[in-house]
């Protein structure tokens, strides 16, 4: 039997081990994935970054998240470039949110000439920048991508008259710094490049958020050589893939690709988040 004192002492130490577990698990990130290129990232501090927004429309996102609601608050969006499948929900996600929105600079400046955003909560900026809208203790950085970019006005502005395609500046990845120290490098939409190895000695990142699906991107192997050789993170989350029949490549043909490398592959699916 225990005595009175030592039952006392053994719920006291209980208590402190679930104070400490549950410290512990606020200091994660979670990273929520939506499908193709739309991610919600929420800090430490429960700030939320939201990524490439398209759901409504996007064959991926689970049924529930359709409902911008269940997204929940936005801090911030980050928006790679101006294809639609990038910015599907862009303009309600930002109105309802009340989100700051960055972009590249033409990319911005066109999306608030059109009405789309309010120039009071859009930051346009260019690669090699940093930007601080959630304060200092989040650092987002704008990064090099080697892709296209335009702004196909029927997604913003169904009834616009004039030309179809407007300039939408050049596609762009971010990397964020977040208040714990832990980093996350978000390709966008990419071919392998060589700079990336530069991306991978300034920011160390420990997450990669990689797209695989080929034809409009990279596959898997040259993702694979771009993990291996230059960006050399702890562990990558495939995306970009099996949104469409022609980006039909897979997590499977990637971690093959990776062969005997360190880096942890993670599949995720969409609408189920993970903690870092």
């Amino acid at each position: 039997m225990f005595s009175a004192a030592s039952t006392r002492a053994m719920a006291a130490a209980a208590v402190m081990l679930w104070m400490c577990a549950g410290s512990a698990f606020a200091q994660q990130i979670e990273v929520l994935w939506l499908g193709h290129s739309a991610f919600r990232i929420t800090s430490t501090t429960g700030k939320v970054i939201v990524i490439d927004p398209y759901f409504t429309k996007n064959p991926r996102t689970p049924a529930k998240y359709k409902d911008l609601n269940a997204i929940g608050k936005a801090d911030l969006i980050l928006v790679s470039h101006g294809h639609g499948d990038h910015i599907g929900d862009l303009e309600e996600l930002a109105r309802t949110t009340g989100a700051t929105v960055v972009a590249n600079w033409e990319l911005a400046n066109s999306l608030i000439a059109l009405g789309v955003l309010d120039g009071s909560k859009t930051i346009g900026m260019n690669k090699g920048g940093t930007v601080t809208p959630l304060g200092p203790a989040i650092k987002v950085h704008m990064v090099p991508a080697e892709h296209s970019s335009s702004l196909d006005t029927r997604i913003v502005k169904p009834d616009l008259a004039g030309p179809r395609y407007i300039d939408a500046g050049v596609a762009v990845g971010y990397v964020i710094e977040f208040e714990n120290g832990f980093k996350i490098y978000d390709t966008g939409d990419t071919d392998v490049f060589s700079d990336m190895a530069l991306i991978g000695r300034f920011f160390k990142p420990d997450l990669a958020l990689v797209c695989i699906g080929g034809h409009f991107t990279m596959g898997p192997e040259r993702a694979a050589f771009a993990l291996r050789e230059y960006i050399r993170p702890k562990i990558v989350i495939p995306q970009h893939y099996g949104t469409y029949p022609v980006i039909n490549h897979t997590p499977a043909e990637l971690k093959a690709a990776l062969g005997d490398s360190k880096i942890r592959m993670i599949e995720m699916k969409p609408g189920e988040p993970m903690r870092f």
